[in-house]
């Protein structure tokens, strides 16, 4: 229906951007009891799915192998203790532990918290609405022993489905600019398409950071970030968020720094939904079997830091700031003949193997000398030797910006604060929300995150906008 004073299109819940967070929101409000629903979204139809698509692991708590088992697909049942390896479980205290030690001290930890401890609960709900993980094809160390069945094309297929199966509405090309709040309390949305103008009752934001703006991306990042490739997709402009600030609201998190990964230097200028098992056969996370130097022959990462799923990011940031902006992983053959490397890292075809560190050296434009003179230090300080049996691979890899950190101040509950209070209406989930990471980022925690906030998100809302027009029944029921 239509608002005769501005001809906007009403709804009680508006869900501005259609990734994992936004679907879960929009499947909680509808769930919560909101009858008109609509879900936002930058991308044409055909290319839905957003950075969501492109990933596959959700981190979250666990304990015992009954409950695993109910997340699986009923072909893998049986394959339960295969799976978990003698593995018992993965507490809330080691989650939160593994999350505040990686992302650095810039972070919320109440709300990063309150994550952790609603994680095992929102993969229940999750797996109650249809979804399905599978075990890890090729398991790290460190690693989530289970993925998404499918991956996250497949998590956001059945996240639209289950979403439009209980009345939701989905908007395509449909990029919100900007957004006001009326004089009742509600949100007027300006955007591009024939779906605008929009009135809701109440706004939930899970529209991502400002990655895919080059102009926001030098602003806050520096200028080294403006031309950077993304492992993303490029419709995450930051229009919303811009919108958000602009409108009073809190931010949070460090705006300076990012989400990135170590990539093949194939990687395209950004990616596509659709493109998942592309995605991650670029991915070039294996560095804590080798040693990883710049052009400069130059160690500048501690590669056995931990486990890659924790410092991953770690080492993307530092690639952006090498000569080049390029850096080279180097393996040995107990390595490569073991078999522990991904199928991406022996089919790159800018990789070479060679008989001598000398020749990779020459042969990729690294200083041999300095190069040289680095492993022999690593072997003096090492008990275990890198690097000591030919021939060996060199693997150049670059960095890809998959999301922004800095972003919204928000409650557990999903409330966009201003000036350190909530806004009425007004919600946010996923990339959009800041304080979760400061340097560092957690495997897995990106989409558990979004998933918990967008629940919660979509729940307040549908909350907000009953409690809202029944107000406003009472309201015109006294006045006649």
């Amino acid at each position: 229906m239509h608002n005769g004073q501005n001809d906007a299109a009403e709804w009680q819940v508006a869900v501005v951007g259609g990734g994992n967070a936004g679907l879960c929101a929009g499947i909680a409000a509808v769930q919560a009891g909101a009858t008109a629903v609509g879900v936002f979204e930058a991308a044409p139809e055909e290319l839905r799915g957003g950075n969501s698509s492109l990933t596959r692991t959700m981190r979250f708590s666990w304990q015992g192998s009954p409950f695993i088992a109910s997340l699986l697909r009923r072909a893998d049942k049986d394959r339960v203790g295969e799976i978990l390896a003698g593995r018992s479980g993965y507490t809330d205290e080691q989650y939160l532990e593994d999350w505040l030690r990686v992302s650095g001290d810039q972070v919320d930890v109440a709300l990063i918290e309150s994550i952790v401890r609603r994680s095992t609960d929102t993969i229940a709900w999750m797996r109650d609405f249809g979804q399905r993980w599978a075990p890890r094809p090729t398991p790290l160390p460190g690693d989530v022993p289970i993925v998404l069945d499918g991956g996250g094309q497949s998590l956001q297929d059945r996240n639209f489905d289950r979403f439009e199966r209980l009345g939701g509405t989905v908007f395509y090309d449909s990029a919100v600019t900007g957004f006001e709040k009326t004089a009742d309390g509600r949100y007027l949305l300006h955007g591009s398409g024939p779906a605008f103008p929009v009135i809701a009752d109440a706004l939930v934001l899970a529209s991502a950071g400002f990655e895919a703006n080059d102009r926001l991306r030098e602003r806050h990042l520096g200028e080294e970030w403006r031309d950077v490739k993304l492992r993303g997709v490029p419709f995450n402009e930051g229009a919303p968020l811009t919108a958000a600030v602009e409108l009073g609201a809190d931010t949070a998190g460090n705006w300076a720094k990012c989400h990135t990964t170590p990539q093949g230097v194939e990687l395209p200028d950004h990616m596509l939904p659709g493109q998942m098992h592309k995605s991650h056969g670029l991915a070039r996370y294996a560095f804590p079997l080798g040693v990883v130097v710049n052009r400069e022959g130059r160690r500048f990462f501690d590669e056995s830091g931990g486990y890659s799923n924790l410092t991953y990011v770690t080492l993307g940031q530092k690639i952006q700031e090498q000569p080049g902006r390029t850096a080279f992983q180097i393996f040995d053959d107990k390595v490569v003949s073991a078999g522990a490397l991904p199928k991406g890292y022996v089919g790159d075809p800018a990789s070479v193997t060679v008989s001598s560190i000398e020749e990779g050296a020459r042969r990729l434009g690294i200083d041999a000398a300095n190069l040289t003179a680095e492993i022999e230090r690593l072997h003096a300080d090492q008990d275990e030797k890198r690097l000591d049996t030919p021939p060996y691979l060199f693997v150049p890899v670059v960095c890809g910006l998959t999301f922004t950190y800095g972003g919204l101040s928000v409650t557990p509950d999903a409330e966009v604060r201003g000036g350190g209070e909530p806004i009425s209406g007004l919600y946010a989930a996923g990339v959009i929300v800041g304080g979760l990471y400061d340097q560092g980022y957690p495997g897995g925690t990106g989409l558990m995150a979004g998933a918990v906030l967008g629940r919660a998100a979509g729940t307040s809302a549908a909350r907000h906008a009953i409690r809202s027009r029944e107000g406003a029944a009472r309201v015109g029921t006294v006045a006649g």
